[in-house]
């Protein structure tokens, strides 16, 4: 092999801890409605605000932009984001509907009942600085172990230790024109600042 002009070998960068799978409570920082209908989801942007793991995903994320080097645009994603897709009756499957209703009740459940005398109003603004569980799922992708916040859920039963760990996400592969995996559907997240 050739010398590569410029080449100086370097030790590999260190990757932000973790966030172990669990069940963790949550601040919830910034709210925004993504898409178009009948395609909308309510996007939370939240933050763990109690126990060991308070403020994790603000200081991943800054640990992850202030990288020097070659880092990626989803490397500086903010990763404590949950889409809920907002149900839409113009959606041709009544089977979809039915999920996305399902969903969403349950997750504007999760809030009222996380933040004692709040009730759904419909002004998703006034979910800014509501407290609110989030269970946090693992993940693979191309053998690499991740976690990201899945379902909401009581931030009281969080905190008496009631909400079990929900199972590991599978891997969903597609194939490309040749038959080859070409990898795993991620969560979509968003940057900071909404």
């Amino acid at each position: 092999m050739k010398p590569v002009n410029g080449f100086q070998s370097q030790a590999p960068g260190a990757s932000y801890p973790m966030l172990p799978k669990g069940a963790y409570v949550c601040g919830i920082q910034d709210v925004k409605i993504t898409g178009a209908e009948p395609n909308q989801q309510l996007s939370l942007r939240l933050e763990i605000i109690e126990g060991p793991y308070a403020g994790y995903w603000t200081k991943r994320y800054q640990s992850e932009s202030n990288r020097t080097g070659m880092a990626t645009q989803y490397e500086t994603r903010y990763k404590g984001v949950v889409n809920i897709q907002i149900p839409n009756e113009a959606n041709t499957s009544r089977q979809h509907y039915d999920w996305d209703l399902n969903t969403f009740n349950r997750a504007i459940g999760a809030i009222e009942a996380s933040n004692n005398g709040y009730h759904w109003d419909w002004n998703e603004q006034g979910l800014k600085g509501k407290t609110v569980g989030v269970s946090v799922q693992l993940g693979l992708f191309n053998g690499i172990e991740f976690t990201s916040p899945r379902r909401l859920e009581d931030a009281n039963q969080v905190r008496e230790g009631k909400v079990k760990p929900m199972k590991d996400r599978e891997p969903s592969y597609s194939e490309d024109q040749h038959g080859n995996n070409s990898g795993f559907t991620m969560v979509e997240t968003d940057e900071i600042p909404f």
